[in-house]
Formats: C-alpha cells, structure tokens, sequence
C-alpha cells in the first residue's frame, strides 16, 4: 500500500456500532467474553405510546447480545 492513510483507532466504527446510532464510552474484556459500555449518539425525546415530547428523569441501562467478535460473545450494556 504505496499510499495508505490510516486514522486513529475507533472501537465504535470497528464494532460497527455508529450504524446503530451507539457509542462506544467504555470496554471491559473478560476472558469468556467483553463488554462494551455505549450510549445512544442521538437520544429520541418522544413518547412512543402518546406521541408527545418527553422530559427525561433518570438513566436505564440496557443490556444486549451483540455478534461476538473473534470467539468471545460480546455484551453491550447500552445507557
């Protein structure tokens, strides 16, 4: 590769997770499996049951499987 151009090393954009509209603020590898901590990019302010603007209160974190990458199942636990 005569002209290669590489960039500063991104888990969000490897994992593929900015597809999801996730970023990727914290890692913890285990030796059976890894978990990344994300938060959603672009937080969604509206009610899906009324349809109206909601105010939030607090956080929940959310916990997800996600492909493995290598042979280690990966967690993603989605604030």
């Amino acid at each position: 590769m005569p002209h290669a151009t590489f960039t500063r090393p991104n888990l969000t954009t490897f994992t593929r997770l900015d597809e999801l509209g996730l970023e990727v603020v914290g890692q913890q590898i285990e030796p059976k499996r890894a978990v990344l901590a994300c938060r959603v990019v672009e937080p969604d302010q509206w009610c899906r049951r009324c349809g109206c603007e909601g105010t939030p209160r607090g956080t929940v974190v959310r916990r997800l499987a996600h492909e493995p990458f290598g042979w280690r199942p990966t967690i993603l636990l989605v604030t």
